[in-house]
């Protein structure tokens, strides 16, 4: 492994960013972090359709623009995630 993966932190923010995909649990809220957790508290006592609107649109934004900043990217692709999960689980906070 390299020098760069050897920190935890690092490691687990370049597994996300590759992969697409989130360690964060929208339950437990293990692996995310405060801005994650925020979103969640936010759009888990929202209705289904709300969210699925939401979703619809975070979709838009990464088809329409080519040019977004990576951060901007991967925010995006964070609460996609969180909102389909939250669509598939009963959270209860």
């Amino acid at each position: 492994m390299c020098d760069e993966l050897k920190d935890e932190d690092y490691m687990f923010g370049y597994v996300e960013e590759a992969s697409g995909t989130s360690l964060c649990d929208v339950v437990t809220k293990a692996g995310c972090d405060d801005k994650q957790s925020d979103y969640i508290d936010k759009w888990a006592t929202k209705p289904a359709e709300a969210r699925q609107v939401q979703l619809a649109r975070l979709q838009k934004m990464l088809g329409e623009d080519p040019k977004l900043k990576a951060e901007a990217k991967t925010w995006i692709k964070q609460r996609h995630q969180i909102l389909t999960k939250l669509g598939v689980q009963e959270v209860e906070l």
